[in-house]
């Protein structure tokens, strides 16, 4: 009787563990899917070669960008979008090179990040809707020059074709390495984190904790699907992947890529993990090429 009664003691401490355990890592998955990262670039004093900085009012934030100008009459606008975590300070040489290309180049600091205020990850949802009251200023402040192009990476790839969804002023766009769903690059964020353990991980614990974060964030999932908006964009499009991409899977990008039905163009390559696709051999060049040839 005292055996049975030590054996139940130790199984109901062992649920317990197990239930204290799960639900920990219930919360901190959600935190992780939700909560802004610490990102550099807060504070950051504006450089000398900028010549606006602005600051737009938008729900729940307020969000910064820096403006570049070209010498001479700008032959176009180049908005830069950075990955999660990141910030306008990331996308300055990018911004700069545009600029000295004769473009108007504009780098944004993404809600959370930054200089931008705001506490959650949307994912692009609200992103877009931010990225469109910053050209309504560019265009009533007499700074948007036609055409529009929106260079992004990553999150910010993610955001550029959900913004172009809901922008015609937009006319073409860049995203490297974009992910097809939130849904989709969740479980693959999860396998690159935790490897073969994610396997074991049910998808229907995934979803609820992106339902959570959902609720948490104040913004719809199910909304942060490139994939899904992917068919109404207007603007030429290049997409960029990696194959050797370990956080998302070039078969995401391959997806919005298949999604699309106007102009396209598919640049894949080899070796190159996704902090550094942007970076590889020949992806400047076809995006420098993608930028001029449809102007």
């Amino acid at each position: 009787q005292c055996m049975g009664r030590v054996t139940w003691i130790v199984l109901s401490l062992g649920i317990l563990s197990a239930w204290a355990c799960w639900h920990s890592a219930s919360s901190v998955a959600v935190s992780m899917l939700v909560n802004v990262r610490p990102a550099r670039g807060a504070n950051a004093a504006p450089p000398a070669d900028i010549r606006e900085v602005l600051t737009i009012p938008c729900p729940g934030a307020s969000v910064r960008a820096w403006v570049f100008e070209p010498r001479g009459t700008p032959r176009g606008t180049v908005v830069v979008l950075h990955g999660i975590g990141d910030s306008k300070l990331g996308s300055l040489n990018s911004a700069r090179a545009h600029a000295a290309r004769g473009y108007r180049a504009v780098a944004w600091d993404s809600r959370g990040h930054g200089d931008s205020s705001g506490r959650f990850l949307t994912y692009g949802v609200q992103a877009a809707q931010d990225l469109r009251l910053l050209v309504d200023q560019l265009e009533q402040r007499g700074l948007l020059a036609a055409p529009l192009a929106i260079v992004g990476s990553s999150y910010g790839a993610a955001t550029a074709i959900q913004y172009g969804a809901l922008d015609a002023r937009v006319d073409r766009i860049v995203a490297i390495s974009p992910f097809a769903s939130l849904r989709e690059v969740v479980p693959a964020y999860l396998h690159w984190i935790a490897g073969r353990i994610a396997l074991l991980v049910p998808a229907a614990w995934t979803d609820a904790r992106i339902d959570e974060a959902g609720h948490i964030g104040g913004f719809d999932p199910d909304r942060a699907c490139p994939r899904c908006v992917a068919p109404k964009l207007k603007a030429a499009t290049l997409i960029v992947a990696s194959r050797a991409d370990e956080r998302i899977p070039f078969e995401q990008s391959q997806a919005v890529y298949a999604a699309l039905t106007a102009r396209r163009e598919w640049h894949l390559v080899d070796g190159a993990q996704h902090v550094s696709v942007g970076d590889a051999p020949g992806v400047q060049a076809a995006v420098v090429r993608w930028l001029d040839a449809t102007h």
